[in-house]
């Protein structure tokens, strides 16, 4: 088996229902050098008219995300969302042919599963031959409530299953990502605020790490169970006086906003230390500069190991330019792995999209095979399909959504009607 190393950025912000920064400040708090990037938000503006309004156009902040990752050459995989709780995976566009069986499932943890105030969103993928899962989260607040926190966790797992055959559940996937506001604490009965903000001020943060209830549940097994963290070596994230860099004293500072993970290798071979670790740490930190919020955004940048190889693609002839108003034609091979099923499409895209949704026109694949090539299809596509004079591609689709792309094609490009290289042309036609 051959394994290959991807690198995955993973971002969690409580971001109090602010709206979201400049994208020079989005910039500063993303890595361009993952394979992957995953955006976990809680506490996203959700009040009656903007859950609306962002069901039918897109939320603000996956907007502002999408801008930014896509001159970076980053497509949105998906978006899952409730209420306030949003994830948003994007993945670099060399990898969109290794990406399949994308589903997402949320839980509902607030008011005892009546709201989602609180709860936890994911969505789950194959990349080549290992699944994972993201799980981002928003648990129960406030101290002494560890017990809420513990529970939330369970109803979490417990309830969200997938319908991938063997891997039905969060933990039966070869990759676990959780983070998110967790919202663990200090120990009551460890430090006062003034203890705690005294410590941090002079970096102190060992006896402070010591008494974090969510090191303790996991190494106590009561949840996480073979989960891991990063070492953190970054102050408390929760709670600041908004606009400052100063800890609201009002609560007792502590690691609310965490990123942690769990390999199912790693889990299933312990208490035996393997030479490598499934999962490596390049960087997990804080970003103390962002101040719109009483919580500071936390990233890890990882590296995964996955089982690599590669996947039999639907490949394309290069498709020839053709001129708005005509017919195109776009003509695809089937490897002897895949079969054509009458629910697989085409999607066109604008040269420049920064998500699997935003496909300008498609069509479905009805067409015998060429009798030269059994395994072709040369697909018509109809005038005025795309009305744009510009550059596209298409893409092979199956029926699932989220979508799963089979199959890219070359850049291809719209032609005016009239343009100097074409007018000739359509004379000649309609004479």
């Amino acid at each position: 088996m051959t394994v290959d190393v991807l690198s995955i950025y993973l971002l969690t912000w409580n971001v109090v229902t602010v709206e979201p920064p400049s994208s020079d400040q989005l910039q500063s708090i993303l890595d361009f050098s993952a394979d992957f990037i995953a955006v976990g938000l809680q506490e996203v503006k959700s009040q009656p008219q903007n859950i609306i309004s962002d069901s039918l156009y897109e939320d603000p902040w996956t907007n502002a995300l999408r801008d930014v990752l896509a001159k970076h050459n980053y497509v949105k995989i998906h978006t899952v969302r409730l209420v306030g709780i949003l994830l948003s995976l994007f993945s670099k566009k060399k990898h969109l042919t290794s990406i399949k069986d994308v589903e997402t499932s949320f839980t509902r943890t607030g008011l005892n599963g009546l709201w989602g105030n609180k709860g936890a969103v994911s969505i789950r993928f194959n990349f080549k031959g290992s699944s994972i899962c993201l799980v981002n989260c928003h648990l129960s607040p406030h101290d002494k409530k560890l017990e809420s926190r513990i529970a939330d966790y369970y109803s979490i797992v417990n309830s969200q299953t997938f319908h991938k055959e063997k891997i039905s559940s969060i933990l039966d996937h070869d990759l676990v990502f959780w983070f998110g506001d967790l919202n663990f604490r200090l120990h009551p009965d460890s430090f006062s605020t003034s203890e705690i903000v005294d410590l941090v001020s002079q970096n102190d943060l060992k006896p402070l790490l010591e008494k974090d209830e969510l090191n303790d549940t996991i190494s106590s097994n009561k949840a996480f169970g073979g989960f891991s963290e990063c070492k953190i070596t970054f102050k408390p994230t929760y709670k600041f006086v908004l606009n400052s860099e100063q800890y609201d004293k009002k609560r007792r500072p502590a690691w609310t906003d965490r990123v942690i993970y769990r390999s199912f290798e790693n889990v299933e071979q312990k208490p035996q230390k393997k030479d490598v670790d499934v999962v490596q740490c390049r960087k997990y930190q804080s970003h103390s500069n962002f101040t719109i919020s009483d919580h500071k955004p936390v990233s890890a940048h990882l590296d995964v190991q996955v089982k690599g190889g590669v996947l039999d693609v639907v490949t394309f002839d290069p498709i020839k330019s053709w001129i708005r108003g005509t017919v195109g034609k776009i003509t695809i091979t089937l490897p002897t792995s895949i079969e054509l099923s009458s629910w697989h499409w085409i999607a066109i895209y604008r040269e420049q999209y920064s998500s699997l949704g935003e496909y300008v026109s498609y069509m479905w694949i009805t067409q015998q095979p060429l009798p030269s090539r059994p395994r072709t299809y040369e697909v018509n596509v109809p005038e005025n399909s795309i009305r744009i004079p510009g550059k596209y591609l298409a893409a092979y689709m199956s029926d699932t959504h989220p979508y799963h792309v089979m199959g890219i094609s070359s850049v291809f490009e719209m032609e005016p009607i009239c343009s100097i290289k074409n007018c000739n042309y359509l004379r000649q036609v309609s004479a």
